[in-house]
């Protein structure tokens, strides 16, 4: 009893060391100033509804996955470095068209990886259970997750020996159903080749319960041609009865994101269907947002008996195509795709997102406007609080249309014209005191959005291209994927500009990265009443008075910076903080030298691995507490937050002491 006592008082004692000292020593109202580290930046708004978004490259999963009798998604997130997996969202509106989910939970586990690269998931039904089969990490055996609503991905197993001796080198999805309508079910698969994708018959000579699976038939239409639509097809999972009339037709999308309806007419016999039709609503071409790659997965999604579709993009998010049950011209008639809703938990602005933090709409509160790997410029209202809550993301427009810069065209030689990928800043560009966005994007063109509307009330004019007055011929990186005409401003891809007064003369100028990657300050003068942008100047220097060359890697790998300045270390001086490998980094401005800007390299802002495609990092003070704090959008599409207790904290990487200069060169890895 008296050691039990003893125990009891020891416990109290260290509790009130505990929790005693903690309040005396920071009180309730210093909560917010902690030091927390890297936290994802939530909408702290539950009266909003946004687009449901797994992260980067989505692949669904449909299925009633909490047998409630609706159907509920499981949604992969399969390009992400920071964050994969398998994700459940829970159908909370029931069988309806357009049903809300709940914010995403994650169901696969760390220790093991689903498959090879989380993107070749088809659901299978067979026999009331539903199944999911993906090749493994190396392609070598087809596996099956079993009755996954009840097993989640636990109960792995391998298929029979009979296929496994059919696997292929490319990547593969693979889908079981009754193809010939023996009431045995067969196995499907789509195939990526160099020549396009390929669909594969494996009969099912056993049985249900012992399969047993034939050599493979390649599927081919009328025409004897493979199923391929364009460079870019989705046939894995879009295998369904889409006209009711008892067999299987096909879906799949084109270079551009429209889809392409192949129908079945006694393919079980022949192995052929019917050429590729344009799947179009009132005349006009179905085609989804994304013009990266698409998933579709078919599904009747609200249970009227006609099978819809379900597709995942690159951006990361969820769309539903309704089918109509009505034939028009001899094909099933489908709504446009519409993106499904979710309750909202973390701020998501579309994959590769590049934040800038600007009060865009002049009511004293800064606010989130940023560009993203579809070309759209999102604006995020902050609607106060210590610790801000936030409105659902709305689309910048021009001319009463959402904006939206995506290359038309390309340099054939480097790219093809598929993504946005746009990089922004806020400023104010032409001196009358409203904020314009200046957009970099996929192909390096740079243009301005005048704000023709007013401070409380922005309006955007068209995008112009920005031109320099050159000393010569323009400048133009050796590898770009886009083009210039004139004296127009070719970048490197995917950088991001930057507008402030270098050179202290009233007139903002634009700081980026020049066609050989050294960062450098494009000089504003003005002549009469016109602002011209002059040549560029290596005016940012090491030490050592050698100009910084930002990123020195080549073609694909050049440009994809992110740069911004602020005081960030809280001396007076802006600071260059920027993305790297593998997030942040930072150089520590030592003044100025013979007109040029003095940088030495400090290192890593932050410790978490991001990177993947570059991270957009910007400085912030939502709390308004005088110390900046960091902001990063990331491939994913979420924002993460950085909240500092001091100025003197400049780093996640130490915990005590100020941060010292790096013992090692910067080079862009």
């Amino acid at each position: 009893m008296q050691k039990r006592k003893f125990i009891c008082h020891r416990l109290a004692f260290i509790m009130f060391l505990i929790f005693g000292n903690h309040q005396k020593s920071i009180g309730q109202s210093d909560f917010p100033k902690l030091n927390r580290g890297l936290q994802k930046l939530e909408y702290n708004n539950p009266d909003i509804l946004v687009d449901l978004d797994v992260g980067f490259k989505s692949v669904p999963m449909p299925m009633d996955f909490d047998g409630d009798g609706d159907i509920d998604l499981l949604m992969s997130a399969s390009g992400s470095y920071v964050e994969c997996g398998v994700f459940y969202y829970e159908n909370i509106s029931g069988n309806v068209d357009l049903p809300i989910y709940r914010q995403g939970e994650k169901v696969s586990f760390d220790r093991f990886r689903l498959g090879y690269e989380g993107t070749c998931f088809v659901v299978s039904e067979v026999n009331g259970r539903q199944h999911v089969l993906t090749p493994d990490r190396v392609k070598e055996k087809l596996l099956i997750y079993e009755d996954v609503p009840q097993n989640v991905f636990w109960k792995k197993m391998d298929m029979p020996a009979s296929i496994q001796e059919y696997m292929p080198e490319e990547k593969s999805t693979w889908k079981i159903l009754d193809f010939d309508g023996d009431a045995v079910h067969d196995l499907m698969s789509a195939q990526s080749t160099p020549n396009g994708e390929k669909i594969h018959f494996y009969k099912n000579i056993g049985s249900d319960e012992e399969p047993d699976y034939a050599a493979p038939t390649i599927i081919q239409t009328e025409t004897n041609e493979f199923l391929k639509s364009g460079d870019r097809v989705g046939y894995d999972g879009a295998l369904a009865d889409y006209d009711n009339d008892g067999d299987f037709d096909v879906m799949g999308t084109s270079r551009y994101s429209n889809i392409i309806y192949f129908e079945n007419e006694n393919a079980s016999k022949t192995h052929e269907f019917k050429s590729g039709k344009l799947l179009k609503y009132k005349g006009e071409p179905i085609q989804f947002e994304c013009r990266g790659t698409i998933r579709m997965r078919a599904v009747d999604l609200n249970q009227d008996g006609f099978i819809d579709i379900v597709a995942g993009d690159e951006d990361g998010k969820a769309s539903f195509l309704k089918n109509t049950g009505k034939i028009v011209n001899g094909i099933p008639e489908f709504m446009p795709p519409v993106f499904l809703q979710q309750e909202p938990k973390f701020v998501d602005l579309g994959s590769i997102v590049a934040p800038r933090v600007y009060d865009w709409d002049g009511d004293g509160l800064d606010d989130i406007v940023a560009g993203n790997g579809v070309g759209h410029i999102e604006f995020v209202k902050n609607l106060g609080g210590d610790i801000p809550s936030w409105d659902a993301p709305k689309l910048l427009e021009v001319d009463g249309a959402p904006l939206r810069i995506i290359p038309t065209e390309s340099n054939p030689k480097t790219s093809n014209p598929y993504w946005g990928y746009v990089t922004i800043d806020v400023g104010n560009w032409d001196g009358d005191d409203l904020p314009d966005i200046l957009a970099n994007d996929h192909n390096g063109n740079v243009v301005v959005l005048k704000n023709i509307g007013t401070r409380t009330s922005p309006k955007l004019a068209p995008p112009q291209p920005i031109e320099v007055a050159w000393q010569g011929e323009p400048q133009k990186p050796t590898w770009s994927p886009g083009n210039s005409k004139g004296n127009e401003l070719l970048a490197p891809w995917r950088t991001s500009p930057f507008i402030m007064d270098f050179d202290g003369n009233g007139l903002n100028d634009l700081v980026m990265l020049d066609y050989e990657g050294y960062i450098a300050v494009y000089p504003r003068s003005k002549q009469g009443d016109e602002l011209v942008l002059n040549h560029p100047q290596r005016n940012f220097i090491y030490p050592d008075d050698s100009p910084i060359l930002l990123n020195q890697l080549k073609n694909k790998s050049s440009g994809r910076l992110k740069i911004g300045f602020a005081d960030w270390d809280g001396d007076g001086l802006k600071d260059l903080v920027f993305s790297s490998k593998p997030a942040v980094d930072w150089m520590k401005n030592m003044g100025m030298k013979g007109g040029k800007m003095v940088l030495q390299y400090m290192g890593r802002v932050v410790s978490k691995t991001m990177m993947g495609h570059t991270d957009g990092p910007v400085v912030s003070d939502f709390n308004k507490d005088g110390v900046l704090d960091l902001l990063i959008g990331n491939e994913t599409g979420v924002m993460y937050y950085w909240q500092r207790p001091s100025a003197d904290i400049t780093t996640t990487m130490t915990t005590t002491g100020k941060q010292t200069p790096a013992n090692y060169p910067y080079f862009k890895r």
